[in-house]
């Protein structure tokens, strides 16, 4: 599903394409979702305006994606599952962006459609935000 992500303030500008998509899934051995791909190549390191969502209880909003690269770096997708990757992450997840307090928002490779969760490395729990990543995005508001 293509949505207008200028509605949820993200500015337009990413050097994503289609090579840096298929090494990283090479690199990953997974296939992303395709509004996942769409955010990336419309916005890599997007920070939304709107991006609020309410998890096991709790209300958060995106802070920042990570960079859509497979050079290992602070704030990369590739950073996450390296080297800064937290103790007790299933292995089945992959960090795309946080919250500002650090929490990590993941896609759960493990799960028939790829659901989107949120894992707390300090309390080392994860909790199911939405089923894909499609309702990922309708879930957000102000």
């Amino acid at each position: 599903m293509k949505y207008d992500l200028s509605l949820f303030g993200i500015d337009k500008g990413s050097s994503v394409d289609e090579s840096k998509i298929s090494q990283l899934q090479r690199t990953l051995g997974v296939t992303f979702p395709e509004s996942y791909l769409d955010l990336v190549t419309y916005a890599d390191e997007a920070s939304p305006a709107i991006s609020s969502f309410s998890y096991g209880g709790e209300e958060t909003c995106v802070s920042e994606f990570f960079s859509f690269s497979s050079e290992v770096t602070p704030h990369s997708i590739c950073w996450y599952i390296g080297p800064g990757r937290p103790p007790n992450l299933p292995k089945s997840m992959i960090p795309i962006a946080r919250d500002a307090g650090g929490v990590l928002i993941c896609l759960n490779f493990e799960t028939a459609n790829v659901a989107v969760e949120v894992f707390d490395p300090t309390s080392k729990k994860s909790h199911t935000v939405s089923n894909n990543f499609d309702n990922f995005i309708n879930s957000w508001r102000q």
